[in-house]
């Protein structure tokens, strides 16, 4: 309502100045109309053109007056709405009065809840920034999860049920960590016992592979053994055969006959001998014969331990002692006849007794020793070779 009263009263004061502008108009055209008199003709022309003009101006003017008097009575109107609204405005205001105070009230009570807001808004963005960082470390802590129980497979394929609860688990992987850290300050850290667990666990399984491949070599040894344990026994059994068969074709050379007892369990032989002419006695023990028979028996043994044995070199040292011209003659031809059947050997005989009586041969070389220095009588030595 003001806004339209100020309206109307600009706009009556641009007519008045109007109105004021024709009457200063028509009073300089009366002036002018005064001062040229001379040029009548012309100045009728310019008087009946300010005529027109000023009758121009005039009805502007009436219209003006017309519309100032409309104004006057509109801008009355609106004086008398003016002070409706003004009286009204007052009473308004009047009323209003408590409405501020409790406006102010209610502005500090929003400005209150707009910091309370802005205090719950950073909250709020503070509790979903700790929502998402906790959400990411579910994630770590999912993706630890599925590591740990991949680990955990390797140990135990199935899950292990437990009735304990979680804190009591917390404090006994407390005690199991403080236990490992005391452990690995005696023993080293983790990576260290890993390492030599490693080492340990192939230097273990090499050597359990070496031991089972000795386990199988040794397997393979003893049957080898056992079969070479059966073969020796059976060749040990021939040899014993067959030593006691030439120990009697040598002993019926000089008409006597004998036997031998191997016991391979205690490791003994039992050589008895029957002289000639005791064919009713029983067998006689080597401790009862002769001098003579005792070295006879003695070569038929050695010469049948010959016969089953392989060595290049065959010795013997004082064969013939004690044994009269018979049991000699008999011992040098059984040794002259073995050496000449196994001449691919070579044989060894000392005697202190004479070997003029040996026969001539390219195989046989004696070797004459000198006769030791001796205080009494004495008999050169003879190497028989």
């Amino acid at each position: 309502m003001e806004a339209k009263l100020h309206s109307t009263i600009m706009t009556l004061k641009k007519t008045l100045a109007t109105v004021n502008q024709v009457k200063a108009g028509v009073t300089e055209l009366e002036n002018v109309e005064e001062e040229q008199t001379d040029d009548i003709s012309t100045l009728e022309e310019v008087a009946q053109e300010n005529q027109q003009r000023i009758d121009g101006e005039k009805k502007t003017v009436e219209e003006a007056k017309e519309e100032l008097d409309e104004h006057k009575r509109t801008a009355k109107e609106v004086d008398c709405q003016y002070v409706d609204v003004r009286n009204r405005i007052e009473q308004l205001a009047e009323e209003t009065e408590p409405l501020k105070e409790e406006q102010g009230k209610a502005e500090a009570q929003c400005s209150k809840l707009e910091r309370s807001l802005k205090i719950l808004e950073k909250k709020f963005k503070d509790h979903q920034d700790n929502m998402q960082a906790m959400r990411s470390d579910l994630a770590l802590k999912e993706e630890e999860v599925t590591e740990f129980v991949a680990k955990a497979k390797e140990i135990s394929p199935e899950r292990q049920q437990v009735d304990r609860s979680a804190r009591s688990i917390d404090v006994e992987i407390t005690r199991l960590r403080r236990k490992i850290s005391v452990q690995e300050s005696s023993h080293g850290d983790h990576e260290q016992v890993v390492r030599e667990y490693a080492e340990a666990l192939a230097n273990y399984r090499d050597k359990s592979n070496q031991v089972r491949d000795l386990k199988k070599f040794i397997d393979r040894l003893d049957n080898i053994m056992s079969d070479r344990q059966t073969r020796y026994k059976i060749m040990r059994r021939s040899l014993s055969v067959r030593c006691k068969l030439y120990f009697n074709n040598f002993l019926i050379k000089m008409n006597c006959c004998g036997s031998m007892m191997f016991d391979h369990n205690s490791e003994t032989l039992s050589i008895s001998v029957k002289p000639p002419g005791r064919e009713n006695d029983s067998m006689s023990d080597m401790r009862s014969l002769s001098g003579g028979e005792r070295s006879f028996s003695t070569v038929c043994f050695i010469l049948s331990l010959w016969e089953i044995t392989e060595s290049p070199f065959r010795c013997l040292d004082e064969f013939d002692v004690y044994m009269d011209m018979h049991n000699r003659r008999i011992s040098l031809d059984l040794l002259l006849e073995l050496s000449e059947r196994q001449h691919l050997r070579q044989f060894f005989f000392i005697t202190p007794l004479s070997t003029s009586n040996l026969p001539k041969s390219d195989h046989i070389k004696i070797h004459q020793l000198q006769d030791p220095e001796r205080t009494g009588g004495h008999t050169g030595d003879e190497d028989l070779g």
